[in-house]
């Protein structure tokens, strides 16, 4: 597959070198808005600078960098896997848009271990919460990451929105005076030293609780799902894929 790796931060490197270790895949192009060393294959600053068409495209940039990469891909009739996380609904909403034309992978976690928890939690959730248990997030990340809660976080939240009807998600718990409501889930986010990604759903109930953790060792674990799921693209027609649909 002619391949674009978009970003070159901590997690683009990663995927440039996992790439070009791959024959499956034939890197075609770097984009990043700066460089901090060469590659071996042509550099961009932006995807209109490049004129070859790619089958697909693997993100972990940033945010502000979408509306390149779709411009390119829907010219182009590219395959996405979108990895970065951050996007407002607006964006969300330009690549739900943009799947109806092309093969779209957007989550915010693209480890094989993460896919297993969002199916436990479509399978149990449910079943704890009508039985009584409160459903609570914890995540944690290392001192550098900049969004809070994580975007696994959300997706986690959203996996159970999906199969609870009426719950409400609460962020901050600091100004609230008041007992917890059942429909809530609260979703809260730690920063420190160099943690991978760590997740926990907590189901409290009377004098018992049950853990869903997930915790990432190294990056390599979003490196080689994305890689996956760039394999998986190849043979789908368009539309938005996810860890539940894709796989």
């Amino acid at each position: 597959m002619k391949t674009i790796v978009y970003g070159f931060g901590l997690m683009g490197k990663k995927i440039y070198h996992a790439v070009k270790n791959n024959e499956a895949f034939d890197v075609i192009g770097v984009v990043s808005y700066e460089f901090d060393q060469q590659v071996d294959d042509p550099m961009y600053t932006k995807l209109a600078e490049c004129t070859e068409k790619a089958d697909v495209i693997i993100d972990f940039s940033h945010p502000n960098n979408l509306d390149d990469i779709l411009a390119y891909a829907l010219k182009n009739n590219t395959k996405l896997v979108l990895a970065t996380t951050g996007f407002t609904n607006e964006q969300l909403n330009k690549i739900e848009e943009a799947s109806h034309q092309i093969p779209i992978f957007q989550s915010y976690n693209t480890s094989f271990g993460m896919q297993m928890v969002t199916k436990i939690l479509r399978a149990v959730a449910k079943e704890f919460y009508e039985n009584g248990f409160d459903i609570e997030i914890v995540e944690k990340h290392h001192n550098k990451k900049i969004d809070a809660p994580s975007g696994t976080a959300k997706l986690l939240y959203e996996v159970m929105d999906e199969e609870i009807e009426h719950l409400h998600p609460v962020y901050d718990r600091s100004s609230i005076s008041k007992r917890r409501e059942k429909n809530e889930i609260g979703i809260q986010a730690l920063r420190g030293g160099t943690i991978f990604g760590e997740h926990e759903i907590m189901f409290a109930g009377n004098d018992e609780i049950v853990e869903v953790k997930h915790t990432a060792l190294s990056k390599e674990v979003f490196v080689l799902g994305a890689i996956h799921a760039a394999q998986l693209l190849e043979t789908k027609e368009k539309g938005l894929y996810t860890l539940k649909t894709l796989y």
